[in-house]
């Protein structure tokens, strides 16, 4: 009997965790993991600290690497590989890998999708000026970070767990911050 092939797509929280679980529930199948980042596994709910020196090692955000996966839980890991088209009726995605933009097709027997949230953008002008920046990655973080020296004030749109966050090590890095939150509360998935 041939191995049931479950590929995954997206490997950062969601998708890495699924692989795991997969993983201990049958150890015969085999797990692919599609990620279109650099990294998986990461601590996204580090990065603002990151950015604000209290983590300062790049590494320590990292909860798992693709060595460990395969190591560990023998689960293929692909970064840097999007995957641009899902064929229902003949159980495959077509993936292109981004270094080398070669594209290649991989047969599924199973699929999982775990791509994450995407961030919401107000309709105003302005939001692709130089400066304007999404919190969601490793490099995000990190380009964030290059500009601090240079930054007076900032405004942070949003005042969930991650906006705040951030507001707070950007005022510990002196920074001026205004945070703005299109809901009547922050945190609002907290009860009022």
């Amino acid at each position: 009997m041939e191995k049931k092939r479950i590929l995954i797509v997206g490997g950062v929280a969601g998708g890495a965790t699924c692989g795991a679980r997969i993983r201990r529930l049958n150890e015969d199948c085999e797990i692919v993991i599609f990620e279109m980042g650099s990294y998986v596994s990461f601590a996204n709910c580090g990065l603002p600290y990151f950015i604000g020196d209290v983590i300062v090692e790049e590494e320590k955000l990292l909860v798992a690497t693709p060595a460990l996966f395969e190591n560990r839980f023998n689960i293929r890991v692909h970064t840097d590989t999007e995957v641009l088209f899902i064929d229902r009726e003949h159980q495959r995605i077509s993936v292109c890998d981004l270094k080398t933009s070669e594209q290649r097709h991989e047969h599924y027997d199973a699929l999982v999708l775990s791509t994450g949230s995407q961030s919401v953008w107000p309709d105003i002008n302005g939001l692709d000026l130089p400066g304007v920046h999404v919190l969601r990655t490793i490099p995000d973080s990190r380009q964030i970070k290059a500009q601090l020296e240079n930054i007076q004030r900032a405004v942070v749109l949003g005042a969930g767990y991650l906006g705040l966050e951030l507001a707070e090590n950007l005022k510990k890095t002196g920074v001026e911050v205004t945070g703005v939150q299109s809901a009547d509360q922050v945190m609002h998935s907290l009860d009022k």
